[in-house]
């Protein structure tokens, strides 16, 4: 009898596959990388057939690490980035090459002929998403009005899971309707697809994936895809959700008023509810069902979260990770060291995060990253927390518009891999002055769609059920009463430098000495 269950993330900059048990434990992992491609400002696409290959490796990887026996994994279920999406032309092949990434700008000039056809507080009626260039049909309209000649050649438009499960095995291209949400183009009431959208932007609905339930079989591994991963021909194919909704089931927020905050590549604050929640007076919220169906999620999205913390890895912090490969160690051991020389607060440092723009509430792509405060006496290791820190006031700010529309948050576990670092999770802590709970399985993503798989293969009789199995808590991080007094005065200069920046026009004018280069 298989014991184990695999889930596969596809996420925005590298393929994560994990096998765990029932109960909830780790056997092995696999990880490959892939990058992001920024061919003009503003642009983020994926080399299509390098992510397929990174997860076929990942998968692999896991496999050989564990020392697996393929009959032993009873099935597999899918996270990805959502709104990521590709062209697909008569032949199946992809057309450029290419996923469109969700960070992708490009489609802000398409706002206004969008809203024009189907007005915005109308358009987040219907599908529950802000009318922002982040999502799907945004893109779509795109590249429907600046590249006419390659929509006429596109047979369909497939999302992330949509292609890599058929890459593994699936007889045709299945789109998972709570990953769909995302799309832009769901009804969110029916979870299905919306015809007054698809009709007012003259997408045809066959143009676009089959929708099925989360936790669903929709085919097996096929033999090619076998050969790649090291799994069992006929392994059971399981449709997961999008990676959002996937890591706010393995942190078990499964009941309304149920919270995670993520702190991945992108950051996620998720609240769950009873109903859609579409009334939202500071700015929308995303409200896209739960991978547990009947159960809703409101979001708060910021862009760059823990990329923001990569980037100054890669940058400021280039020579603690250069010293730390050498050492064939992980590089944000040694920032870790910074952060802990610095005090909360960052000795006065304040940064905003918004490295790829501004997401809930304020959902302004011009929206630039900036460091403020600094003076002689700051060093480095101010300015590692403060990139830290802004992250989180990020988070924060998304917490406090919540709760100004009267969004009840009950509980709050943290997930992603930034909550990997000690004085993160304290930041967390103090930053929100909540009680946080560290999950006992930090990548919740992945545990969420073991999940999923585990319903999709009879193992579990349903979601809840296997929340109860196979998530858990290893500590409970309180805040300081001290920094929370800290970092009340960070947010007042954190929210008071972003409405400067935006009324007076800063932001616009830096994104113009961008374009004139």
């Amino acid at each position: 009898m298989s014991k184990y269950l695999m889930g596969v993330d596809v996420g925005t900059t590298g393929a994560k596959a994990m096998v765990m048990t029932p109960d909830g434990k780790v056997v092995s992992t696999g990880y490959r990388e892939y990058e992001c491609v920024y061919p003009k400002q503003d642009w983020v696409e994926q080399d299509a057939e390098l992510v397929v290959q990174q997860t076929f490796g990942a998968c692999k990887d896991a496999m050989e690490s564990g020392k697996l026996n393929p009959q032993d994994i009873a099935g597999l279920g899918f996270s990805v980035q959502r709104a990521t999406f590709l062209l697909i032309d008569q032949d199946n092949q992809v057309i450029d090459g290419k996923f469109y990434g969700w960070q992708d700008n490009r489609a802000a000039s398409e706002i206004p002929f969008i809203t024009s056809k189907i007005p915005a507080p109308e358009l987040y009626k219907l599908a529950g998403m802000p009318v922002t260039p982040t999502f799907s049909l945004e893109k779509i309209v795109w590249v429907q009005n600046h590249e006419p000649a390659k929509f006429a050649r596109t047979r369909k438009i497939l999302l992330t899971s949509d292609y890599v499960m058929w890459r593994f095995g699936t007889d045709e291209f299945y789109c998972e309707r709570t990953n769909a949400c995302c799309s832009g183009m769901l009804d969110v009431h029916t979870l299905t697809w919306s015809e007054p959208i698809l009709t007012a932007f003259n997408i045809s609905p066959d143009k676009l994936g089959t929708l099925v339930d989360p936790g669903t079989v929709v085919g097996s591994v096929s033999a090619e895809a076998a050969a790649l991963t090291g799994l069992m021909e006929g392994t059971p194919l399981v449709t997961g959700t999008g990676d959002q909704q996937s890591a706010a089931v393995g942190a078990g927020v499964s009941e309304p008023g149920s919270a995670s905050l993520t702190l991945g590549t992108a950051g996620l604050l998720v609240v769950a509810t009873a109903e859609p929640v579409l009334e939202d007076a500071s700015g929308f919220m995303m409200v896209p069902s739960s991978g547990i169906l009947g159960l809703y999620e409101l979001e708060g999205i910021q862009l760059g979260a823990a990329s923001s913390y990569r980037w100054v890895r890669d940058t400021i912090a280039d020579l603690e990770k250069l010293e730390a490969g050498k050492q064939n160690k992980d590089p944000y051991t040694r920032m870790e060291d910074h952060i802990n020389k610095s005090s909360p607060g960052s000795n006065g440092v304040v940064f905003l995060p918004f490295l790829i723009g501004a997401g809930y509430p304020y959902w302004n792509p011009e929206a630039k990253g900036a460091f403020l405060g600094l003076k002689f006496s700051n060093t480095k290791s101010d300015m590692l927390r403060a990139v830290m820190e802004g992250v989180t006031l990020e988070s924060k700010d998304m917490c406090e518009k919540m709760k100004a529309n009267n969004v009840q948050i009950n509980s709050l576990a943290i997930t992603g891999g930034a909550t990997r670092s000690p004085a993160w999770r304290q930041i967390i802590a103090d930053m929100f002055d909540v009680e946080v709970k560290q999950l006992a399985v930090g990548d919740a993503t992945i545990v969420g769609v073991a999940i999923l798989a585990g319903v999709g293969v009879g193992i579990f009789p349903d979601v809840k059920s296997g929340v109860q199995r196979m998530v858990g808590y290893t500590d409970t991080v309180r805040p300081n009463p001290q920094e929370v007094a800290v970092y009340a005065r960070s947010y007042d200069v954190y929210t008071a430098a972003y409405q400067a920046f935006q009324s007076s026009g800063l932001f616009g004018k830096l994104s113009g000495l961008s374009a004139s280069r």
